[in-house]
């Protein structure tokens, strides 16, 4: 009974937020700025990347002007909704581009009509924007993502079993879905640090659960393989002299 109710609410809320969505964007066009920039995820390329979005929409809730910003879901384009639609164009250019340049981000104003009117209608589509620290379920989204390319590869190996994978994969996706909302610089995120503690926590949880000799199987197919797909980005025709991958010449 608990879980149908559970259930049903939860349908309403999201049913209220895709209303809320729609009517709170639409209603005066005047108040929204478009920008285009490069914020798809690089795990996930089909979803934009929460934890980039994430600061830079910190730093846009502290600005008075600014009303509210969105994101589509590809990560592609930053709606920022306006307190005044009044405010001059230049003088809201001027308000957005320290903060885009603080977080490191290529923004660039949308100002073709047609293109514009394209980014209005598509507010009218349920989830595909999001408004503040609803970034975060892209976060959420990344992290099993993340999860599965993680462990997907050494099940298929045969490293690790169908269960054991399983097991793996939940505990990588809650590790990363922790990570991922954590508010990170562009630096810090991408540093040699950051990137090193997640390579360390994650082999740390294969270990938990098929200990160190195998995970260290794992390791070291993981990397060979990374070598590999590196060697391919550089080179891409190299790997029909090799035999690597079936579908690696399909690709080119």
């Amino acid at each position: 009974m608990k879980k149908h109710i559970l259930l049903s609410i939860s349908i309403l809320l999201l049913g209220l937020l895709t209303a809320f969505r729609t009517d709170n964007l639409t209603a005066d066009q005047d108040r929204i700025s478009f920008y285009e920039v490069p914020l798809v995820c690089g795990a996930a390329p089909e979803i934009g990347c929460g934890s980039r979005l994430k600061p830079l929409f910190l730093d846009f809730g502290k600005i008075t002007e600014i009303r509210e910003a969105w994101s589509n879901r590809q990560g592609t384009v930053v709606a920022i909704v306006w307190n005044e639609p009044e405010l001059l164009k230049k003088d809201r250019q001027c308000i957005v581009q320290p903060i885009f340049t603080k977080n490191m981000v290529d923004a660039r104003l949308i100002s073709k009509t047609s293109k514009v009117s394209e980014l209005i209608t598509s507010f009218n589509g349920a989830n595909q924007w999001y408004r503040g620290m609803d970034v975060d379920l892209l976060s959420i989204e990344e992290a099993g993502i993340i999860a599965e390319s993680l462990t997907s590869f050494a099940n298929e190996a045969g490293l690790i079993t169908n269960e054991e994978a399983t097991s793996i994969k939940r505990d990588l996706e809650g590790y990363f879905k922790n990570e991922l909302i954590q508010v990170r610089t562009f630096d810090n995120l991408k540093s040699e640090s950051t990137q090193e503690k997640w390579k360390k926590d994650g082999y740390q949880i294969y270990v938990n659960h098929i200990g160190n000799e195998r995970a260290q199987k794992v390791s070291e197919l993981y990397h060979s393989l990374e070598n590999r797909d590196l060697e391919v980005k550089m080179n891409p025709k190299s790997c029909c002299n090799k035999k690597a991958r079936k579908d690696c010449c399909k690709k080119l």
